[in-house]
């Protein structure tokens, strides 16, 4: 049985070390980016020869011949006496480090893909600190730890929230720090899951009959979201451009499924995704990227490791990209890159807009 192809790059020392000279004296701002994403354009653009197999796959899973759905990056650079995160790091929007050579890799080669971008829900920053609390170690989010956070596609319901593609197109994760008992990153491409289904499985799952929620740490950023559903969608759609899968299988992420053939199909398909799946662990040194239209990920439960003042071993970062930032015109605009949700206005478009129960 075939499982899922990660494109995996290992940079040489000497690429390394030249990564190294040109993001080192990079700051990481507190506040605004638009310069800070101006430098790192320049940075890219003096080490571009070294990317040149990236910039071919900027469209990853849709780009031919490899069509891959996640990439890996090797041997890069690391910062020396990294501090251990404060307690609550998952909310700080900065946290102080004498170099920033982790923001500064994962946004500089996230933008051979795509414009960086965060949500506000997620993180106060451009780059989201994934540090798990004692307080949050229940959660069904990346500061989670206790329990499973099992395959999705990051905000997919954010497809059907205001008529326009709100979802990352991609997402990507670099480690700063690692526990001495890591979890698993579980990467699957959508594409060799659905291959194992029958057509009539494959024609339930493309048939608009599931409700999605908002993920969890949205719908406590802001009351109003926590019944907030899309209309009836597909977990699975073939668009000119490309399949999209709209799945997110944690919790009670799908809110409701409208038939027992929908229900049997949806369950069928997380199985096959199980199946098909890798692990990963996300290390310092190494960045994951992951095609957030075919390629779902999930986070195994794991042991989290605190000190005596409750701060956290393990410190993962994460940044989206997309295509189009205007897809979030009309959304409050934080810092140039980070966007809150209002769902205020419903935008025209031919797909289904959100709801707000009670």
């Amino acid at each position: 049985m075939a499982s899922t192809q990660i494109y995996t790059k290992t940079l040489s020392n000497g690429e390394r070390e030249l990564l190294e000279e040109t993001l080192a004296g990079i700051t990481y701002p507190e506040n605004g980016y638009v310069e800070y994403l101006a430098q790192l354009r320049k940075a890219r653009d003096r080490v571009a020869g070294m990317f040149s197999d990236l910039s071919a796959l900027a469209d990853l899973g849709r780009s031919p011949p490899v069509f891959c759905g996640a990439l890996k990056v090797g041997n890069l650079p690391t910062s020396a006496n990294v501090p251990v995160p404060p307690p609550q790091a998952g909310l700080a929007k900065r946290i102080e480090k004498p170099s920033y050579l982790s923001e500064n890799l994962l946004t500089m080669i996230a933008s051979f893909f795509g414009e960086p971008y965060s949500m506000y829900c997620e993180g106060r920053g451009l780059v989201n600190n994934l540090v798990p609390s004692r307080e949050t170690s229940g959660d069904l989010s990346g500061l989670g730890t206790t329990s499973e956070l099992r395959l999705h596609i990051e905000n997919a319901a954010l497809r059907f929230m205001t008529g326009r593609d709100c979802s990352p197109k991609a997402l990507f994760l670099t480690g700063v720090r690692q526990d001495a008992s890591p979890p698993y990153t579980r990467v699957s491409d959508a594409r060799l899951a659905l291959s194992m289904l029958s057509p009539e499985e494959r024609a339930a799952l493309a048939s608009p009959a599931y409700q999605m929620k908002l993920p969890y740490r949205w719908r406590r950023s802001r009351g109003a979201y926590v019944n907030v559903t899309t209309r009836p969608i597909p977990l699975v759609e073939r668009t000119p451009a490309g399949l999209v899968v709209n799945a997110a299988f944690y919790g009670d992420m799908i809110a409701d499924i409208l038939s027992p053939r929908a229900e049997r199909a949806a369950k069928r398909f997380e199985a096959a995704l199980e199946e098909v799946a890798i692990d990963e662990i996300v290390s310092p040194g190494e960045l994951l990227g992951i095609d957030n239209r075919v390629t779902l990920h999930a986070r195994t439960a794991f042991k989290a490791s605190f000190d005596e003042q409750g701060r956290a071993s393990r410190w993962v970062q994460r940044i989206f990209v997309t295509d189009a930032l205007e897809n979030f015109d009309g959304w409050e605009r934080i810092d140039d890159a980070v966007f809150a949700p209002t769902f205020t206005v419903e935008q025209p478009s031919s797909r289904p807009t959100a709801q707000l129960h009670g």
